[in-house]
């Protein structure tokens, strides 16, 4: 690594840690760092990434520690941070002013972030723009018990605050919950009040439509506030454990140019610099998309850009590393980008013109999953990333109703 001209740091050890290294060696030959507390079979046995275990790194002291030991260790080197979950992405942010010293922070500041990352205020930000989202209801600790729905169910339940959600323990949790009834709903709030945490909780109404509905929008804008790049992604299935729900297992990239004309004006308008990644699903009552939230960072599967044709570092690299402007960029090319088996897609898709779509780029060998990069073969790695695929099957199976 002494011989790369820049090293990019990966906060987390899951898929888009992998993600993330395997499009910086695509497109540049290099290996990254990757800082994480576990170990996960995405980063496992790999060439590519040079991992940094510390079972403390969520810990600011420990974080920042760690981060000044590879400053000491790479002295002159441009080192790049990136956050693959919202505890390290928090953790940049928090401490921005004086990781800025070393290390290049492609982030937003504290006060934006806490505008857009709490998803009650991130609401209020959509109404200022004229950004359509699903009804929705905000809940405390202290009225949860006396709320009083404003919509029918089913209602979905999730967290305002996903950091300090994850932090608690409960009995039956998920990222995302659906309540069909009242006695569901009264119990599932409960469940998780009865838990550490004590943040606010979002209610809102539930979207009628299969996975095939949803979308994800992945963008990039540079630390001058102009948007360089844009993809949106078309999903075919979700996957549904518990954990898991809300993201996504398989995606063809699509193109809808009102819309990302729409998210670049907001995205230069709030002054927003890095990755940004937005989750909607398209409303059939009225034919528009609701927008459920923005991740301030990459998402775990925008990967699907990557093998799509775009590398989605080239335009945070040309950004931070070479100062090079960019004119904006559209992903319009049709590719399959999964992390479930053939079997999986073409029994549970749901839409019958994307299952025969997904058959035609099969056939034209238009099909990739980001976990299996060629030029990170190991007969371990594959074995036990094949392991992990095949194990879908159980997981739908289970889980997919």
């Amino acid at each position: 690594m002494q011989e790369q001209e820049f090293i990019p740091i990966l906060f987390g050890s899951d898929r888009n840690v992998y993600g993330m290294a395997v499009a910086f060696h695509e497109e540049y030959q290099i290996k990254s760092i990757a800082i994480g507390k576990k170990d996960y079979l995405e980063t496992k046995y790999s060439k590519i990434i040079v991992p940094y275990k510390n079972l403390d790194i969520e810990n600011k002291k420990t974080f920042l520690k760690v981060l000044k030991g590879i400053k000491k260790e790479y002295p002159d080197k441009k080192l790049l941070l990136i956050a693959c979950s919202d505890v390290y992405m928090r953790l940049i942010i928090e401490n921005k002013k004086v990781l800025e010293k070393d290390f290049l922070v492609p982030y937003i500041d504290k006060n934006l972030m806490e505008k857009l990352v709490l998803k009650e205020n991130f609401y209020k930000t959509c109404q200022e723009y004229n950004l359509d989202y699903p009804k929705t209801v905000i809940t405390t600790y202290d009225t949860y018990q006396d709320l009083e729905l404003e919509f029918d169910f089913p209602v979905i339940i999730k967290p305002s605050d996903s950091v300090m959600y994850w932090k608690a323990d409960f009995l039956g949790k998920k990222k995302i919950f659906i309540a069909y009834s009242k006695e569901e709903f009264d119990d599932i709030l409960g469940r998780i009040y009865g838990s550490t945490y004590k943040g606010n909780l979002i209610i809102q109404e539930y979207i009628e439509g299969d996975d095939t509905y949803l979308r994800v929008l992945n963008a990039y804008v540079t630390k001058n506030h102009k948007v360089t790049f844009m993809a949106l992604g078309q999903i075919l299935l979700e996957e549904k454990t518990p954990a898991s729900i809300g993201d996504y297992g398989a995606i063809i990239p699509t193109y809808d140019k009102d819309l990302f004309d729409k998210m670049q004006k907001f995205l230069e308008e709030i002054e927003f610099q890095g990755y940004a990644n937005f989750d909607f699903k398209l409303d059939k009552r009225t034919n528009s998309y609701k927008l459920f939230e923005i991740n301030i960072r990459q998402g775990r599967s925008s990967s699907f850009v990557t093998v799509s044709g775009k590398n989605i570092v080239k335009y945070l690299v040309d950004d931070f590393i070479y100062d090079k402007e960019r004119d904006i960029e559209y992903l319009d090319n049709k590719f399959l980008w999964t992390i479930v088996p053939k079997g999986v897609i073409m029994k549970y898709t749901k839409n019958d013109e994307l299952k025969d779509l997904a058959k035609k780029l099969y056939k034209e060998h238009k099909v990739r999953n980001i976990l299996l990069y060629k030029n990170d073969y190991s007969f371990k790695r594959y074995f036990l990333i094949k392991l992990k695929t095949l194990n879908f099957y159980r997981k739908y199976h289970k889980y997919y109703k």
